[in-house]
């Protein structure tokens, strides 16, 4: 389990042979007490550093990738502010990692331009069900959005339920971006969101582990990959369309 402390963890026997295997690549979602106990066997690991859950001071000690969502949420934001948007709420569950430095950005970025940050968060770790309940949330209560940042794709998608369920559309009353470009081609209409480039974050683990093994002694490395925005059809200024109330949505909060 992931909140499990590293001493109650134990390691398929594979892994602890060491003349089989030279390093470990976790890839997935792993618990900073998975890499405790790695360190402590003194078995080289390299990991994605974005999906680690129990905070990262023990990072600094391991061969690393990460992707930098927390600029993939700021340029997100701030490509929604370009657009005219001042009500721009966050999305998500930002108890979890990758939620939480895409919501850093997003906050960046709104007070970068003067504005207040919004977020509407649950505990849901079902990330389709945090995007429904915190749009829902904000949509039921009447708060003033024209503009949803969803902290992944799968988040999107539960925002796009929520947003048609109280007679709404997508872009005309409410634009919705996501980040990480997993399933964002497949939601109608097309999703606005930040690419992540899978392909070379594996590229990258595995080159790292490969130094790893030549270079046992070398210092930690860390290489960040960085994000690009996708604009897609689920963004639009605010205010275009009169099909929320009998005025624009920008009228409507305003």
């Amino acid at each position: 389990p992931l909140q499990a402390a590293w001493t109650e963890l134990h390691l398929p026997k594979v892994v602890q042979r060491r003349d089989l295997v030279r390093a470990v690549i976790l890839a997935g979602t792993n618990s900073i007490e998975l890499l405790k106990l790695l360190r402590d066997r003194n078995i080289p690991a390299v990991v994605f550093g974005n999906n680690v859950v129990g905070g990262d001071e023990d990072l600094k000690g391991h061969d690393a990738i990460f992707v930098d969502d927390i600029r993939g949420g700021f340029e997100a934001t701030q490509s929604l502010i370009q657009l005219g948007h001042e009500h721009i709420w966050f999305v998500g569950n930002a108890r979890l990692p990758w939620f939480a430095r895409c919501l850093e950005g997003y906050k960046a970025a709104m007070e970068a331009a003067g504005l207040a940050p919004r977020q509407s968060s649950t505990d849901s770790t079902d990330e389709a069900e945090s995007g429904y309940l915190g749009a829902k949330s904000l949509l039921v209560r009447g708060e003033p959005v024209t503009a949803i940042l969803a902290g992944n794709d799968f988040t999107a998608h539960g925002v796009y339920k929520a947003v048609r369920e109280r007679g709404l559309q997508i872009p005309d009353d409410i634009s919705v971006m996501g980040c990480d470009d997993t399933v964002s081609t497949l939601l109608i209409p097309a999703l606005s969101t930040t690419r992540e480039f899978p392909e070379q974050i594996g590229r990258q683990l595995v080159n790292l582990a490969l130094s790893r093994i030549a270079n046992p002694v070398q210092d930690p490395q860390s290489v960040t990959i960085p994000t690009e925005l996708v604009p897609r059809d689920s963004c639009a200024p605010p205010g275009q369309t009169n099909s929320v109330g009998n005025g624009s949505t920008r009228s409507r909060w305003k």
